[in-house]
């Protein structure tokens, strides 16, 4: 498991990370975090706009498509705007 890093430097516990250039998305999965902590993150382009995944990186990714509840872990999809 990494840690996930969003751009004003919050962490979470993260078990996937799957940017996908070419539709303009990208997949992560927050493990052990509350929903609304999460929504409140991820929703916010502060946050998202640059993100750290052990030793990936992603950026400009801050349209939240979608938050989707996955028993102790909630997958979250991120567009670019």
């Amino acid at each position: 498991m990494e840690k996930l890093k969003t751009a004003t430097g919050k962490e979470f516990s993260c078990d996937y990370f799957n940017p996908f250039p070419p539709v303009g998305q990208i997949n992560l999965r927050v493990v052990n975090a509350d929903v609304a902590t999460v929504a409140t993150v991820f929703s916010n382009p502060t946050e998202t706009v640059q993100l750290w995944c052990g030793s990936q990186y992603a950026s400009q990714y801050t349209k939240l498509v979608a938050i989707v509840p996955e028993g102790n872990a909630i997958r979250v999809v991120l567009g670019k705007e």
